[in-house]
């Protein structure tokens, strides 16, 4: 069992780093890595790519979170702490990528992937909550910060309520710390009145703050 759980914490990471925004950015000559914020997730990836690539890594960034939740669901059947911790190590990839010299993302998506395949409803929910502050403001950064806190009060309330296990709350809260280490810059910004919103484009070179 220690193996099968080593073995799937590391595939979930493995597969958490797969360097997708880097790469899809990288089809328009774009090295995502020294634009804006230097994030490679989705809304990094709009504002120095265009809306294709960045539709194209926000699915991707799902797609890897869900991955890497299913595979250890394979390898070990029925092992809810198993899964949860998985979850969390794919978000640590997408963010820590061992194949960009371990950088990469804030995980919003990649955890999106990941709580769709521990609870769809969480998740659903989770993205619905943050999206009302992103619609009203155009701040993806405060929709993120709005979903990491939101998923572990959910998953909470789901095992309160439902007898969801408790151990998807670490999950949450985990993947939540994540976002919320490396959202720290734009929460600060959004403090100050100079975070950029969704539409605001950026050249490569330029860092992510008002001037």
């Amino acid at each position: 069992m220690e193996l099968q759980f080593l073995a799937a914490v590391t595939a979930a990471y493995l597969i958490g780093s797969l360097p997708t925004g880097y790469a899809i950015a990288r089809l328009r000559g774009i090295d995502v890595l020294r634009v804006g914020s230097g994030h490679t997730g989705a809304t990094n990836v709009l504002r120095s790519s265009g809306l294709p690539c960045a539709l194209l890594t926000a699915v991707a960034d799902i797609l890897k979170g869900y991955a890497g939740v299913q595979l250890t669901r394979a390898l070990i059947p029925g092992a809810s702490w198993a899964v949860a911790l998985s979850g969390i190590a794919t978000v640590v990839g997408h963010n820590r990528s061992i194949f960009l010299g371990f950088g990469g993302g804030v995980g919003s998506m990649t955890t999106f992937g990941a709580a769709l395949a521990i609870s769809p409803t969480a998740a659903l929910i989770a993205m619905i909550v943050g999206a009302i502050p992103l619609g009203v403001t155009r701040y993806a950064s405060l929709g993120s910060v709005t979903m990491a806190i939101a998923l572990p009060v959910i998953l909470a309330i789901g095992a309160l309520g439902f007898g969801w296990p408790w151990v998807w709350v670490i999950f949450g809260l985990g993947t939540g710390a994540l976002s919320l280490w490396e959202l720290r810059s734009n929460i600060g910004r959004l403090i100050r009145g100079e975070e950029r919103k969704i539409g605001q484009a950026i050249l490569p070179g330029h860092e992510d703050i008002q001037t």
